[in-house]
């Protein structure tokens, strides 16, 4: 059900941004990333528990998500931003038995550009999970926890359309119903993503304003060029006169 929620919310976000593309100032991605994924329960790795008691056939670790926001703010490269993205962890024996633990993140991120094609991002906020298996057991939700995420990249494209290719660090850490037992999802993974941004308006907005105070400098120069000129002219003719 709460991954339905999710779905449908990372559709309506994604439908939000396209209709809003021509608007000044939207910060928009979507993507996802492959990478090692752990997930532990009380402390205790899932991976190694199932392999002492039997065989691990396949693993993968997904993230996903989208962040939707505004930027650059005060004509620097800086855009605030809303996050919601999560990570699944697949866990499958040869009898094609799975167990999934699912980690979500909601909550608040900034996006800065110390480089106009270098991207850092961070992102805190609450989580929750969502596991499924098919195996007979029961995959407890969770009461609450908190999740966040670490991000660089390499911005390649124009002014406003961009594919990011990058790195990311997710975190999650979330207190299970019924059991009462900690799980904590992590992962490592190499993503890439479409952008949309109004990226190089904080390098614009430095350039024109470097170039303004240049222009009237050399205006002022120009003035008091001008002026000891004046002086000159009146010097000489009143020596003329005399």
């Amino acid at each position: 059900m709460k991954t339905n929620r999710f779905l449908l919310v990372a559709i309506f976000g994604f439908a939000l941004a396209f209709s809003s593309a021509s608007a000044q100032g939207l910060y928009f991605d979507i993507g996802f990333g492959i990478g090692p994924g752990t997930t532990k329960l009380s402390n205790n790795d899932v991976v190694k528990e199932i392999k002492s008691y039997g065989k691990v056939d396949s693993e993968l670790s997904i993230e996903d998500g989208f962040k939707l926001g505004f930027g650059p703010i005060r004509g620097k490269p800086i855009y605030i931003v809303g996050v919601l993205g999560g990570i699944r962890h697949t866990i499958e024996d040869d009898y094609l038995d799975y167990m999934q633990f699912n980690s979500y993140l909601l909550g608040p991120g900034i996006i800065i550009y110390p480089m106009n094609f270098m991207q850092f991002g961070v992102s805190i906020g609450i989580s929750w999970v969502a596991n499924q298996t098919n195996l007979e057991m029961e995959m407890y939700d969770s009461d609450g926890g908190f999740a966040w995420d670490i991000s660089a990249a390499l911005d390649i494209g124009g002014k406003k359309n961009a594919c990011l290719i990058g790195i990311r660090y997710f975190g999650t850490s979330n207190t299970l119903k019924e059991s009462k037992a900690k799980q904590e999802s992590s992962m490592i993974s190499v993503f890439i993503r479409y952008a949309f941004r109004n990226k190089n308006d904080g390098y614009e907005n430095n350039r024109y304003q470097n170039n303004k105070y240049r222009n009237k400098s050399k205006k002022n120069k120009n003035k008091n060029y001008e002026y000891e000129e004046y002086e000159d002219d009146e010097y000489e003719n009143t020596d003329y006169d005399e």
